[in-house]
């Protein structure tokens, strides 16, 4: 089935986002201007994408469910880094991750999708494998700062209104690109504002300096046209398919940011992170038996 193929493909090209992200983090690219660019050549991407095959909307319905998945995106990102200053990667993006459990319990209840056993023990190892590439053992794993749990936790459910709330616009009738191209522009709207009070700012801030902002726009600019295309492909994916079994598929975008990160950073994958990837390929083909 395509939407099988439109999902794992999202997920292969939103990881390459990711991994430009990561990029632009690995050579101190300023994370404001780095969104900033994201959202801007996302909203650029969705923008031509409805004029050349989609058609332009402006009522409530659109505007509410582009400012939802707005929101969950761009504040859930924000919220995310800020996570990841206090506390470990390999529990902060596992945690983040459960957003993935709520999407799979929102189908099976209020949509009525239903697992064979077979695609069920693939989407519980999909679920493992995102779960477990992060972890690295040498990292301690006491957290102690309480605010940490509270930007998880907000993290966490505003990921879930940002792909959850695609299947919601999708059964409600709402093109996805027209949904996503509001969604996009209200983060640009967000971004532009902390980009212009900062510059504003008296305050001396020695992650933005003329480099790092320069290294954000181009690192994030590039991130934002893999975003747009992945995001683009999950909606597609999510027309005919379960999001019960897409949304997992999706999130298997982690697994491809560590791929690159080995290739291009050097990094090592631990022997938890090796299984994750035995459970990624299990569970790819026990979803389609």
């Amino acid at each position: 089935m395509m939407w099988f193929v439109w999902a794992l493909l999202s997920s292969i090209i939103f990881g390459m986002s990711g991994f430009l992200m990561k990029a632009s983090s690995h050579h101190r690219g300023a994370v404001i201007e780095t969104l900033w660019a994201l959202y801007l050549t996302g909203t650029i991407g969705f923008l031509l994408w409805v004029w050349a095959f989609g058609q332009f909307r402006f009522d409530g319905a659109v505007l509410l469910g582009g400012l939802v998945i707005g929101i969950g995106s761009a504040a859930g990102n924000w919220l995310f880094m800020l996570a990841l200053k206090k506390g470990p990667a390999s529990l902060t993006s596992p945690l983040v991750n459960t957003n993935i459990l709520l999407i799979i319990l929102f189908s099976i209840l209020f949509y009525g999708e239903r697992l064979s056993l077979m695609e069920g023990i693939g989407v519980t190892l999909l679920v493992a494998a995102v779960f477990l590439i992060p972890i690295d053992p040498d990292e301690k794993l006491a957290v102690k700062n309480r605010r940490w749990y509270v930007l998880v936790i907000a993290a966490t459910l505003l990921f879930t209104f940002r792909n959850g709330g695609l299947k919601v616009t999708e059964e409600a009738g709402l093109a996805g690109e027209i949904v996503l191209f509001y969604g996009y522009l209200f983060s640009l709207i967000w971004m532009s504002v902390e980009v212009w009070r900062r510059r504003r700012s008296t305050t001396n801030d020695s992650d933005r300096t003329p480099v790092s902002i320069r290294k954000g726009l181009i690192w994030g600019g590039a991130a934002g046209i893999f975003s747009f295309i992945g995001m683009q492909l999950y909606t597609i994916a999510l027309i005919d398919g379960p999001a019960s079994i897409v949304a997992p598929l999706f999130a298997t975008n982690s697994l491809v940011v560590a791929l690159l990160s080995i290739l291009f950073f050097r990094e090592r994958l631990s022997l938890i992170q090796k299984c994750s990837l035995l459970f990624l390929f299990t569970g790819l083909v026990l979803t389609r038996l």
